[in-house]
């Protein structure tokens, strides 16, 4: 209830604010554009030939299980003491919990997760990467950077690290609700 109610005060105050502008600068209009350039990249046929070039082979590699495999390990790493759940898992990839279910489910078919008994509650079920999951991932991050790297090519050094820096506070600005703490008013 508090996660929900947290989102939902962030979600006014970002109504709000759209609200209360007339006019974008022509700045936020270029970062949307790019922002959907991104995103359909990584929809593209394309990309998925890069992937088949890269491994040697036809790959049945689908976008989605390498933001599954990164969402658990976000989740193995954070604070939170429910870790690699499917529930934290749909709310860390923004699908609902059926969604991720079957996502985990195939995963685990295809040998990139497995599922055991959390310690301390064998009731509750976590999620860890095996083995092909974790070599998926590294050539994955190692593709990834591999693609930046080529992308940011001649750039300056000081423009390389300006976009770091920028792309990093930008995105933790766009999270807001994941670094809110639940409002003390809220019902439970």
């Amino acid at each position: 209830m508090r996660k929900a109610h947290v989102v939902t005060t962030t979600s006014r105050r970002l109504l709000r604010a759209a609200e209360t502008r007339a006019t974008e600068p022509a700045s936020v209009e270029s970062i949307r554009h790019s922002l959907i350039a991104l995103r359909r990249l990584f929809q593209r046929r394309e990309l998925v030939q890069l992937w088949e070039s890269a491994f040697g082979e036809r790959s049945q590699l689908d976008y989605t299980d390498l933001r599954l495999l990164d969402a658990v390990r976000v989740a193995q790493a954070s604070d939170s003491a429910q870790g690699a759940t499917v529930g934290e898992l749909a709310r860390l990839l923004g699908v609902d919990p059926s969604r991720a279910s079957r996502q985990v489910a195939q995963a685990v078919a295809k040998g990139l997760l497995r599922r055991q008994a959390a310690q301390g509650d064998a009731r509750k079920v976590v999620l860890q990467i095996t083995p092909r999951g974790a070599s998926l991932q590294n050539k994955g991050s190692a593709l990834t950077r591999s693609r930046i790297a080529l992308a940011i090519d001649g750039w300056k050094p000081t423009e390389q690290a300006q976009l770091a820096k920028l792309l990093s506070r930008f995105v933790e600005r766009m999270l807001p609700a994941a670094q809110e703490p639940a409002d003390e008013h809220s019902a439970d």
